[in-house]
């Protein structure tokens, strides 16, 4: 029993022992992995500002393909309205007469009457 005793506080006094030496160790830097790290905090802030120009583009550059895109569609519109008339030809305006009197000859007739 007592050399349960004095195993189990040998141990103990190991395991002490053990962590104060472990805890008291400090990690210390050379002055190459500070330069390293250095460096690699300049890139991450240049990169950060590179991302950030990027976003600024996208933006950008999507807002003007939005406007072409709506360009290309209004150019759509008229190219259709054109062709539409286009295979109309003889007859682009069903409605108009030839022999009706000039829409001038209309308004100096009604212009008269008023007098």
């Amino acid at each position: 029993m007592s050399f349960r005793k004095n195993r189990t506080s040998l141990l103990l006094a190991v395991g002490f022992s053990a962590a104060v030496l472990l805890s008291s160790c400090t990690c210390m830097i050379k002055e190459e992995q500070q330069a390293m790290i250095n460096q690699l905090r300049t890139e991450e802030k240049q990169l950060n500002s590179d991302i950030a120009k990027a976003d600024s583009d996208k933006g950008r550059i999507t807002n003007e393909l939005n406007n072409r895109q709506a360009e290309v569609r209004r150019c759509d519109e008229q190219r259709a309205f054109v062709q539409d008339k286009m295979n109309k030809w003889p007859n682009i305006w069903p409605d108009y007469d030839p022999n009706a009197p000039a829409g001038d000859a209309v308004i100096e007739s009604t212009t008269k009457k008023k007098r």
